[in-house]
């Protein structure tokens, strides 16, 4: 949880890596993975952000706080599946033992990733949770995060940014979320973007 611990770094309160396993399915169906970000409160980091507005940034926790919600409406249910919720959450915070750019950070699968910018928070810490994810061979994984203002700039406050590379989920996800009024858009994630 290099990522997580890494974000971690400039608050005194220690994070939290909650896993919450569902069981209700036939024997050996493969999970759905439901991640969240929860990032309790997001300055930027050392990349500080402007005060304006900064009291918002205790909502960068909506994508855990959707997972979980989604985690208790499934039990009290009884939805015949197999669900997983992970949630990697901490706070974001500038102190003298803070992340700063040009910190590398190693991940479970070996991979590295350079911090360019502090306030690039999210996707240090999903990416642990991405990873913790293989381990349940899921059938799908959904990942739940707010992770950049200018999605919001293009899509307001009404939409939800949808980004994947599964055709059937994808156009599953769509549609519930026009029979709950919870709609998506989809983004494109063409080769040209990768850089």
């Amino acid at each position: 949880m290099n990522g997580l611990l890494a974000v971690n770094q400039g608050s005194v309160r220690p994070p939290v890596f909650i896993v919450m396993e569902y069981n209700n399915g036939p024997q050996g169906q493969k999970p759905i993975v439901l991640v969240g970000k929860g990032i309790t409160f997001d300055t930027g980091g050392i990349s500080i952000k402007p005060a304006a507005n900064m009291a918002e940034m205790k909502g960068d926790m909506h994508g855990s706080a959707s997972v979980i919600g989604a985690m208790v409406a499934i039990a009290n249910l009884g939805v015949k599946r197999n669900v997983v919720a992970l949630v990697p959450s901490t706070e974001n915070m500038p102190s003298g033992s803070a992340i700063v750019p040009g910190d590398i950070i190693t991940y479970a699968n070996g991979k590295t990733a350079e911090v360019d910018n502090t306030g690039a928070e999210g996707r240090l810490i999903l990416a642990d949770a991405l990873i913790y994810a293989e381990r349940y061979k899921p059938e799908a994984v959904i990942d739940l995060a707010t992770l950049t203002g200018a999605v919001v700039i293009a899509l307001g406050n009404t939409t939800s940014g949808l980004m994947g590379n599964d055709d059937g989920v994808k156009s599953r996800l769509k549609a519930a979320g026009e029979r709950t009024y919870e709609r998506v858009c989809e983004l494109p994630l063409y080769e040209e973007y990768e850089d």
